[in-house]
């Protein structure tokens, strides 16, 4: 039963996210109107720097990421809003003080390399 439950959610998500083709992505037109805001899932690689030196565990290829959730640091999130698609941008955030997950990034600075890759939207 709860194989079934977990195929049949599977299958919701999919039909309740809709995505562009890889041919409508690289078009010029679709890249100059579709830009990530905040609800949005997006496919994003990324590169975290400290002092321009890639950190441990800061790095993901193909991260599927929903803008708003807050499960990134403090300005991840908000500085992929407003991304267009195959756009790479760096951005800017600081680990909180009492970051537990890896307490030596605790109050840290760091640079995200990002490039956006999909945007997916919720059919409402």
């Amino acid at each position: 039963m709860k194989k079934i439950l977990g195929s049949f959610m599977a299958l919701v998500m999919l039909l309740g996210c809709s995505s562009q083709s890889q041919e409508t992505q690289n078009s010029d037109t679709q890249n100059q109107t579709a830009v990530a805001q905040n609800g949005d899932y997006v496919n994003i690689d990324f590169v975290g720097k400290i002092d321009g030196v890639a950190f441990n565990g800061g790095s993901a290829e193909g991260y599927e990421l929903k803008l708003g959730s807050d499960t990134m640091i403090d300005g991840f999130e908000d500085g992929i809003v407003g991304m267009k698609l195959d756009e790479e941008k760096t951005i800017t955030a600081t680990f909180p003080e009492n970051y537990m997950t890896a307490p030596d990034l605790a109050g840290k600075e760091a640079t995200f390399d990002i490039t956006l890759h999909k945007i997916y939207r919720e059919i409402q």
